[in-house]
């Protein structure tokens, strides 16, 4: 049977390919006929066939494209993120230029009383609420050597190596420091609390102090210099009992945000 087939597709060839090397009229006409034919019925079947391959080329066109556009994204995304990084580095370098001219300008206040220090750790294990310095024996610094920034006290030394030292801030509940209201008589000590902010003692309900008001060291313990900024007086509670107010300050420095810092000799 297969046999059979094969021959009568072997004679259709042959005399299809005749045909088509024949120039006589009628012949020509006839293999026209049958050309035309054949595309008639053979046209939709091709234009069927052709449109799956047409999408299959439109969608590796579209896949390569979805490919460049990854690409370029990942590329863009990376120039992106540099420049984040640059700028932020930059925003780093300008607060730290505006802090070390602060330092600057004000330690040429004073020239010669003042020696600068980075603040390179904080000591979690101690009982003092510290921050630690790169400066120390090496550098003649002593303990209860009061430190400051511009914006006003920070703490004292109170441990000293040869490199480095330890400086209580002043929200430790170790610290006191006199302090004098700011253009009033009003005087009292104010205390660390272990928290953001400090308290003022010892200030009678009848001294004149209210919320706004500004502190400054009294120069009366011994350990700071008269007239160092400290901090404003946030809340003033003069119903609680007893003869003295309530009085909560907020220190100018934040002691979680030091950098430099700067040590007055003694």
């Amino acid at each position: 049977m297969r046999n059979s087939i094969a021959i009568v597709i072997a004679i259709l060839v042959l005399v299809i390919s005749f045909l088509s090397f024949t120039n006589a009229p009628f012949v020509a006409r006839s293999f026209a006929s049958v050309k035309n034919g054949l595309n008639s019925f053979l046209g939709p079947a091709l234009n069927v066939v052709s449109k799956p391959v047409e999408a299959i080329s439109g969608g590796l066109g579209s896949y390569f494209n979805l490919v460049g556009a990854k690409k370029e994204n990942e590329e863009l995304k990376s120039k992106v993120d540099k420049l984040f990084l640059e700028n932020q580095r930059l925003a780093e370098l300008e607060r730290e230029n505006a802090r070390l001219r602060k330092l600057l300008n004000f330690t040429e206040k004073k020239p010669n009383t003042m020696i600068a220090a980075v603040v390179i750790g904080e000591d979690l294990k101690n009982w003092f609420r510290c921050i630690i310095i790169d400066k120390g024996k090496k550098h003649n610094i002593r303990e209860k050597t009061p430190v400051v920034t511009p914006r006003g006290i920070v703490g004292q030394v109170v441990e000293v190596d040869l490199w480095h030292s330890k400086v209580m801030v002043l929200n430790d509940t170790n610290s006191s420091i006199d302090v004098n209201i700011e253009g009033k008589n009003t005087r009292g000590l104010l205390e660390g609390t272990g928290q953001n902010t400090l308290k003022l003692k010892y200030v009678i309900k009848n001294d004149d102090i209210e919320i706004g008001d500004k502190l400054s060291t009294s120069g009366k313990d011994g350990i700071y210099p008269k007239g160092i900024p400290v901090g404003i007086v946030i809340t003033a509670n003069k119903n609680k009992a007893g003869i003295f107010a309530d009085i909560d300050v907020m220190p100018f420095n934040n002691f979680k945000q030091l950098d430099e810092v700067l040590l007055i000799k003694k």
